[in-house]
């Protein structure tokens, strides 16, 4: 087999991610040979910007794209939640590998009290209403960067915290030393759709690859990947509105689906959490609920 192009960003999260989807690949055929090509992407370029005014969802992965339907890469890894609900006919999410923590983690400066008035850094306004709603002493201030780059603001803008996604610190190893992080359960913050998950993205016409991918693919957490995009893309999600979703498996017969709908970037916003043995449906009647 000729080595493989695996395109991806260039953050060392977005690397990180890379070798999990190589390492899950090359567990299944050892002689597969992988080169990664690191992808300067339009959100990675303008750092400070608000990724509203560059092009919102998709700007993490449009230029990626490209170069898969141009046939200079073979594949790719996203983080699902970057992925806008409609991806080019000529390309399939091949593979969703298993799920990491999808919830969302509140990192306090060192002292910090869940209680007291905070200014937390965050340039998202779906986790902006979602904490407002449950801790009303915070204030918000807009912040962008990698991990580490937000982590370091919470001292030296004299932060009381930051919101991170929690997958994104415990792939990267922090998760475990930060001592004051609050995972965030959506009761309190519905994560964002596809928070989590990779997406290893190919063409369809390269059939062979599609069949090497899907095994490293995860029944469950593909399941409840595509209940949560048909949420996003019923809700027309592309267009900034701040929303979450999140499909979890609870038993053999029962999924639980919560989700988070805010209209326009003024309202409050509404948070519903629905129980059923099919999270599509269940999708679907949160759909119903919120439009």
């Amino acid at each position: 087999m000729k080595t493989l192009k695996l395109g991806t960003r260039t953050s060392p999260l977005a690397l990180k991610q890379a070798q999990i989807a190589i390492d899950a690949l090359q567990a299944i055929a050892p002689a597969v040979k992988i080169e990664i090509v690191g992808v300067s992407t339009k959100g990675d370029r303008l750092k400070s910007a608000s990724l509203t005014k560059i092009g919102g969802k998709g700007v993490f992965v449009k230029e990626i794209e490209h170069q898969l339907l141009a046939g200079t890469i073979d594949f790719a890894v996203h983080s699902l939640k970057d992925v806008p609900a409609k991806i080019p006919a000529e390309l399939t999410i091949a593979a969703m590998p298993p799920r990491a923590d999808p919830f969302d983690c509140l990192v306090l400066a060192p002292g910090a009290d869940l209680r007291a008035p905070l200014v937390i850094g965050t340039s998202s306004i779906r986790r902006q209403k979602q904490l407002a709603a449950a801790y009303p002493k915070f204030s918000f201030v807009p912040i962008r960067g990698n991990i580490e780059t937000r982590l370091r603001k919470i001292s030296s803008e004299n932060l009381g915290g930051t919101i991170l996604a929690a997958a994104g610190i415990e792939r990267m190893g922090y998760l475990a030393n930060l001592e004051n992080a609050h995972l965030l359960p959506p009761e309190i913050c519905v994560p964002a759709v596809g928070q989590g998950i990779l997406a290893v993205e190919c063409r369809n016409e390269d059939a062979a690859l599609c069949r090497l991918l899907a095994q490293i693919n995860d029944p469950l957490t593909a399941e409840a990947g595509r209940a949560e995009r048909f949420f996003l893309a019923a809700m027309n999600g592309n267009c900034e509105l701040p929303i979450g979703a999140f499909a979890r498996k609870e038993r053999a017969d029962q999924w639980a689906f919560s989700a988070f709908l805010a209209k326009d970037r003024v309202s409050r916003g509404k948070t519903l959490h629905l129980c059923g043995a099919d999270p599509l449906k269940l999708a679907e009647e949160a759909k119903e609920q919120l439009l």
